[in-house]
């Protein structure tokens, strides 16, 4: 594998046009190419910020093969492919793998809850279908499922391409279990990166790390370098942001935020619909921040894509 596991992924949205709906490929790809140049070390795509769940499975597989040609190999990108049965996660997987994808994400199902056989017996199916390395995603929040260390030792045990997870759990103490395993742990919770990092984890996946990407990139090179004191001050600087997310209908607050910022982010897919102005009101005093630290000057910002 050419591309290690370690850095900024950012959980990459996927713009959607206003006037109906439709992926708009053109932002996108903008979108994608702000990012790398900012130096991210990968692309999650297709996740929950990415709203995978508002996409027909035809839409899924040329989301990833788009984003796999836009990326061109600059950085990896990291496939969500999960879905409720086995058998459509499946598809999607070999779909991927196909399409050039350099890692298989699964989140786990959700609305339903598999027990812990069931849900071991699931990823390893996913695991055998694919040579790629394989990631889990654990986000019981969302998915009302939790992919434990226990669950996650057994799998590691029998599948030899299940290489590690996204966890957004919030639980910094399973980190150390995780590892034990010989996982690799993303943190998928951006006000949790630096305390992740401490803990032993490879990096993060980071919704807000659409906004403002260099800062994250920072944070991460910050620690890799020792110097943790800049990295608290970069934690403490994107927390106001992280903070936002619930004030509106998830995914919503991060493309405000972005089109705030001058990044063509587009609309989410209805029912989920615009924040108010008081929500744009605080994500504007949060973004003045940034641009006071450098990281969103005036100017900055990939101009709206055409409607």
């Amino acid at each position: 594998m050419a591309h290690a596991l370690r850095g900024i992924i950012p959980a990459v949205v996927t713009p959607f046009r206003e006037q109906d709906e439709r992926v708009d490929y053109a932002a996108w790809q903008r979108i994608l190419d702000m990012l790398i140049n900012a130096g991210v070390h990968g692309l999650f795509v297709v996740g929950g910020q990415g709203e995978f769940f508002a996409l027909e499975d035809e839409e899924r597989q040329v989301a990833i093969r788009f984003c796999v040609q836009t990326a061109a190999k600059r950085v990896p990108v990291y496939a969500n492919v999960g879905a409720v049965t086995t058998r459509q996660t499946i598809r999607l997987a070999q779909r991927a793998e196909a399409d050039g994808a350099d890692y298989i994400v699964v989140v786990t199902p959700y609305y339903i809850r598999p027990n812990p056989e069931e849900l071991v017996e699931h990823y390893r199916e996913v695991c055998r279908s694919v040579s790629l390395p394989v990631l889990a995603y654990n986000n019981p929040e969302r998915t009302g499922v939790d992919f434990t260390p226990a669950m996650a030792l057994r799998l590691a045990d029998a599948a030899p391409n299940f290489v590690g997870l996204k966890d957004s759990s919030g639980n910094l103490e399973r980190i150390e279990e995780y590892r034990a395993a010989g996982l690799k742990v993303f943190i998928g919770r951006d006000h949790l990166i630096l305390e992740g990092l401490r803990r032993g984890c490879v990096g993060a996946v980071s919704a807000c790390a659409n906004v403002v990407p260099r800062a994250f990139v920072d944070l991460f090179e910050a620690f890799q370098a020792g110097d943790l004191a800049r990295a608290a001050e970069l934690q403490a600087l994107v927390e106001p942001l992280r903070r936002t997310l619930s004030l509106a209908t998830f995914p919503s607050v991060i493309k405000e935020a972005m089109a705030l910022a001058g990044i063509p982010a587009g609309r989410c897919r209805r029912p989920v619909g615009a924040a108010s102005d008081q929500v744009r009101a605080e994500l504007s005093r949060i973004l003045d921040g940034f641009r006071a630290a450098g990281y969103l000057p005036a100017g900055e910002g990939v101009p709206a894509a055409d409607a």
